[in-house]
């Protein structure tokens, strides 16, 4: 008969021999994140015992986010049937693409023909909501902006009170998958909206004044727009939060003309761009009451109650506070922490043009910024913390966090959970809470025995 190891050295026990093999397959198959903590056991692991800690959780209202010199700018409403009415507005300077507008010329002969305020939808994500018809509005600054302050979401800019788009020619269902032909000229998918006669005209006669000497003499004389929807009532679900591409200059206010004395027939433009050289920004504005459903109102109000749901928006909206009352005590002799895992659900079902964000952020509050988990070396998505739609949850690793908590090397003050984009989406979720029922947010302790 053969021996079930033929090469055992002499005299050692099958059992022991089998222990061994054992714990060698298990530390080979052994994820990397999972060895935290081994080194400071005096001996060999022996065992792991997983165990959730104690989680009070709470939603509490953002504070305003910066929504200047980022990436995009967004315009649009919708509402929401958890979060009520969100409306966003672009606030914007438009400057000169060249120095010395009509320098030298003879300008009167120039007629205006028509004048086109385009808003480029940004490729990567068009928008948040659905495409219904929008009723764009757009009104003149009163006020100049500075390359040099930092706008955020509930900066609001003083205007004049005309608005400048063409008579009836506001309303206007936005259109992200096709692009758009002039004249034999394709551009990238865009919003067009038509402006009054009256501001090409404007512009015009400033040509060869000082007005069109520079930029900085430009936006002494025009100091910008902002570009807002008025949708009067709209139904839960209904309309949406368009992204708007204001890096690019394809977002831009474009006059066409032509010049009687000059070869008539010649079309002329001047365009009027929005470029990474000015202020961009949008500013926000909020009506919870229009929520058909009142968790989030009441999440707001009573942070003591029991956290079925929490909730998260973008744009200065929400947040939720993470608390772990008991992490400081859960470490024991015998034990060492493994692993800390925190489970994130998503609750229920979401419309299908309100997705929950891609990625969930994680931090720590110090001194009122928000501020790394020492986990967090290889950047703020280190730790995890996309979405797994399959399982319809977010995950993250946080145990030097949870460690550093239990021995006392950080201050136990929780943590924050934020939807990621803050200044430039319309992300929102509504998340289980620790008290969910079915699939509560937990966080997941494991521990090496020794």
């Amino acid at each position: 008969m053969t021996a079930p190891f033929p090469h055992r050295p002499a005299g050692l026990p099958s059992r022991l021999l089998l222990a061994c093999l054992a714990i060698a397959v298990l530390q080979g198959c052994r994820k990397p994140e999972d060895d935290l903590g081994l080194e400071l056991l005096p001996g060999e692991p022996l065992g792991l015992v997983a165990d959730t800690a104690v989680m009070h959780a709470f939603t509490f209202q953002d504070s305003a986010v910066q929504t200047s010199g980022l990436s995009r700018n967004l315009v649009g409403s919708y509402v929401d049937p958890d979060f009520g009415a969100l409306k966003a507005s672009l606030v914007a300077q438009l400057r000169l693409t060249s120095n010395n507008i009509g320098q030298g010329q003879d300008t009167s002969g120039l007629v205006a023909d028509s004048i086109v305020l385009a808003l480029a939808f940004e490729s990567s994500a068009t928008h948040y909501g659905d495409l219904s018809t929008q009723r764009f509005v757009v009104q003149e600054l009163s006020a100049s902006l500075s390359v040099d302050t930092v706008y955020h979401s509930d900066d609001r800019p003083e205007v004049f009170t005309d608005d400048l788009v063409a008579l009836h020619r506001g309303e206007i269902t936005p259109d992200p998958t096709s692009n758009v032909v002039l004249a034999n000229d394709t551009v990238v998918p865009q919003v067009r909206i038509p402006l009054r006669l009256d501001l090409a005209e404007r512009f015009l006669n400033a040509f060869g004044t000082s007005s069109m000497v520079d930029n900085p003499s430009f936006l002494d004389f025009f100091k910008g727009v902002k570009v807002s929807v008025e949708n009067g009532s709209q139904a839960p679900n209904q309309g949406g939060i368009l992204y708007i591409n204001t890096i690019g200059n394809n977002s831009k206010v474009t006059v066409y003309y032509h010049d009687v004395n000059n070869q008539p027939e010649l079309l002329r433009s001047l365009d009027l761009i929005m470029s990474a050289s000015g202020v961009r920004y949008t500013t926000v504005e909020r009506d919870r009451s229009q929520a058909v459903t009142p968790g989030l109102i009441e999440a707001l109000i009573d942070q003591s109650a029991p956290s079925e749901a929490l909730y998260l928006q973008t744009l200065g909206g929400s947040r939720a506070a993470l608390r772990f009352p008991d992490l400081p005590e859960r470490l024991e002799p015998g034990k060492a922490l493994s692993k800390a895992e925190l489970i994130v659900p998503v609750r229920g079902s979401f419309h299908p043009f309100q997705t929950p964000p891609g990625t969930l952020l994680l931090f720590r509050k110090v001194d009122g910024s928000d501020t790394f988990l020492p986990d967090q070396l290889n950047g703020v998505t280190g730790i995890g913390g996309t979405y797994d739609a399959d399982e319809r949850n977010y995950r993250f690793n946080i145990t030097r966090y949870a460690l550093q908590v239990m021995n006392g090397t950080l201050p136990d003050d929780g943590l924050v959970l934020v939807a990621s984009s803050a200044g430039v989406s319309a992300n929102r979720a509504i998340l289980c809470g620790p008290d969910h029922p079915e699939t509560p947010m937990r966080l997941l302790l494991t521990f090496t025995t020794y």
